[in-house]
């Protein structure tokens, strides 16, 4: 058997790009990411060119890529003078071997997640025999070739998809798309926390199954919902009831504004033997009202919506709907009942949305004891140095008897 050869790409063969005085103050630090204002000039190399990147001085800093039309115009991709070939696959391989120590038996799982596995702008999920990839970015849409012929080296799926249909593409000035590399469809099977989903990964929602939130999800085994009413809001496919269900809830209703998502999340509960489930196709807001105003109530209420803020302009509108938000899930809740509250908004830091959660609890004249915080699960690992790296928080909440 013949050994591929490993070709090394060095920072002196590569086009370059120089810090402008001071420019690299945040870099130094450790952050991977170099904004057009930081750079001495911004030449019109293509979208997505591999580069080298040198302080103002001429010390080489990094390789990495580049896109003069974007905000971020430089993405580490390693700080010394060479790169191999064949990082895509080491990285890859190194990745998905941490999420199998994670998720030994679990069939779902992010495989990569961009920065965090130093493969910046590539998110890739596995989902049973299914994958799927998202390239974010000008740079790893140039290297898409790569990581598919890596993906198909390391994990053999049966199908591939790219769900290239996020906004974020549009920064880069790259087209929203969804494309099928592998399979004769679009339908994805996997298991997520002992409960098998069926669905389209065409109009699936981001990149398929919310797995940013498995962790958070299994402490709900630290309840007891045996004959509990249970209200799942921003339901999208139902993990959350479902998992209530599994562990003996009575009844869950599902809310969300999608139809398609709320069919899932119906389907999967049918099928995986589960009555009494509700689907409500509604604006989650309004529903709320409407059942302050009848006085129905729950002993649990799961509440994961969108991001309100989708940049810095948008805090205090945001934060001020957070508040709305879950004063009027505190009002739906049984005296001892639990409030598992999320924001996935990476702009409302930890303390100013738990400072939301103060104010609900105010405005609700309820009690409100704090029975733990989480953040996304261990598959999309944080860097300290990249603080863009963690969005999620989840507040678990017991209204006092």
């Amino acid at each position: 058997m013949s050994v591929k050869k490993v070709e090394k790409i060095y920072a002196s063969s590569l086009p370059s790009l120089k810090f402008r005085k001071n420019g690299d103050k945040r870099f130094k630090n450790g952050h991977p990411w170099v904004f057009s204002n930081e750079l001495d000039n911004l030449p019109k190399y293509e979208s997505g060119q591999m580069v080298s990147l040198f302080s103002n001085s001429g010390k080489l800093a990094a390789i990495g890529y580049y896109n003069s039309h974007s905000l971020i115009a430089f993405r580490e991709l390693v700080r010394s003078d060479l790169i191999k070939d064949d990082f895509i696959n080491e990285r890859i391989k190194k990745a998905l071997n941490y999420r199998n120590q994670l998720y030994p038996k679990e069939e779902a799982k992010r495989v990569i997640y961009g920065e965090s596995d130093r493969l910046p702008g590539l998110i890739v999920d596995l989902y049973g025999n299914s994958v799927v990839i998202q390239t974010l970015t000008a740079g790893m849409e140039k290297l898409k070739d790569k990581v598919m012929d890596a993906l198909e080296e390391i994990i053999k799926p049966e199908k591939i998809f790219f769900k290239n249909d996020t906004s974020s593409r549009v920064l880069e000035n790259l087209e929203k798309e969804f494309s099928i590399v592998k399979g004769r469809d679009t339908f994805i099977e996997a298991t997520f926390l002992g409960v098998k989903f069926n669905y389209d990964a065409e109009k699936a929602q981001k990149t398929g199954l919310f797995l940013d939130q498995r962790d958070n999800i299994s402490l709900l085994s630290s309840f007891d919902l045996k004959g509990k009413k249970v209200l799942d809001l921003f339901s999208y496919f139902g993990a959350w009831g479902l998992r209530a269900l599994t562990l003996g809830a009575a009844s869950v209703t599902f809310v969300d504004s999608s139809r398609y998502a709320l069919q899932i999340a119906s389907e999967t509960a049918q099928k995986s033997g589960f009555g009494n489930c509700f689907s409500v196709e509604s604006n989650v807001f309004d529903y709320l009202a409407s059942l302050i105003s009848q006085g129905d109530k729950f002993d649990f209420v799961f509440s994961d919506p969108p991001a309100f803020a989708k940049s810095s302009k948008h805090i205090k509108e945001a934060c001020r709907a957070y508040t709305r938000l879950n004063e009027k899930c505190l009002r739906v809740l049984n005296k001892g009942g639990v409030l598992i509250a999320s924001s996935c908004s990476h702009h409302i830091p930890y303390e100013i949305f738990l400072n939301t959660l103060e104010e609900a609890a105010s405005n609700s004249k309820k009690q409100v004891r704090l029975l733990f915080s989480g953040r996304q699960s261990l598959d999309h690992p944080i860097l300290l140095n990249f603080p863009e790296s963690s969005y999620l928080k989840t507040f678990f909440l017991k209204v006092e008897d």
